[in-house]
């Protein structure tokens, strides 16, 4: 869920005043007042969510959400308050915005006076660092020159934050080490279509990073849309490796360098992706599964199973299509 030490909540709203912002037909009780915004699965009454993707029928269907934004064909159950749209998602983008106006840019400034008493003996700053004042650091931290640990984030027991490294939203349990250039808690890349406008989608979860993590040089994980990027424990991550918002990555993964993987997807425990692999969104990868480098991924892998190619299949399919396709061209 939001966490509103982060983000300012402008609500809670009755849905009349909220359909008359976004012009839209309604389908239900028009005084219900709705108190946040919620990804599907972890809606309650007070929240409002979309749906859009058949993928999520069955978490659509079990739901508890106050109201759905939802195509006219998907709002027939009369005990169920709808607002009705064409564009869900770009809907629900807009709904966001009335209840978090300030998250699409947040305020990145920071003033000497709000940085943190640095006569703290716990924490070994270099030169040029800023921590704000509102951050909470456990004990025996050490951080490198030129970086910046934002509003409210948490850091727990013995990290280490390279030079030039930036954490935003986020909290960071014991043990974590994040090396030079890393972002933390960049803008997940959202964007909902209508015809030919495009409206960014309000970012407004966390990332979470679990004890024993290490995560190296110039990477980037973005922050969560509506819930949180979470990096379990005891995970490894090469340079360069970029986890856009509401990724999932289980415990004990690996992940080599240059690795893409998009929104939404979640992969489970004991992952291992070779350098250069590309995973698309909204899948799910099983438990100790491996990929062999420079794989595409665009269908979900069960328990188990070794990857490769593009897109990625069984390995010995894979190089038997490889073999195949050489000796056809050796005949030509």
């Amino acid at each position: 869920m939001i966490d509103h030490k982060f983000y300012k909540n402008y609500g809670p709203f009755e849905i009349q005043y909220l359909i008359d912002k976004i012009e839209c037909d309604y389908k239900g009780n028009i005084k219900t007042v709705i108190e946040d915004i919620s990804p599907i699965e972890l809606a309650t009454n007070k929240h409002i969510t979309f749906f859009s993707n058949k993928k999520y029928l069955n978490l659509f269907e079990k739901s508890n959400a106050g109201v759905f934004i939802v195509q006219k064909k998907f709002a027939t159950n009369n005990s169920r308050n709808y607002i009705i749209t064409d564009y869900p998602y770009y809907t629900f983008a807009e709904v966001a915005k009335i209840f978090y106006p300030d998250s699409i840019y947040p305020n990145y400034k920071c003033s000497p006076e709000e940085s943190i008493d640095l006569n703290n003996n716990k924490i070994s700053l270099s030169v040029n660092s800023f921590i704000h004042r509102t951050a909470k650091l456990g004990k025996n931290i050490v951080i490198g020159a030129n970086s910046v640990v934002g509003p409210n984030v948490i850091i727990g027991n013995n990290c280490r934050i390279g030079d030039n490294v930036s954490i935003y939203f986020a909290k960071i349990h014991d043990n974590v080490v994040i090396s030079s250039g890393t972002k933390i808690g960049s803008d997940g890349f959202g964007f909902a279509i209508k015809k030919n406008q495009f409206l960014k989608i309000p970012q407004v979860g966390r990332v979470i990073i679990k004890k024993n993590v290490e995560i190296g040089a110039n990477c980037c994980i973005d922050r969560g849309s509506a819930g949180d990027t979470i990096i379990n424990e005891n995970c490894m991550l090469d340079n360069m490796v970029h986890i856009a918002h509401n990724v999932e990555l289980g415990k004990n993964c690996i992940l080599a360098a240059q690795i893409g993987i998009s929104g939404s997807t979640k992969i489970g425990n004991n992952v291992t992706l070779g350098g250069q692999v590309g995973i698309a969104g909204h899948l799910k990868i099983g438990n100790k599964v491996t990929i062999a480098a420079k794989s595409g991924v665009i269908g979900d892998i069960n328990n188990n199973m070794i990857m490769g190619g593009y897109p990625a299949q069984p390995i010995k399919k894979w190089h038997r299509e490889t073999i195949y396709l050489r000796n056809q061209l050796k005949k030509k």
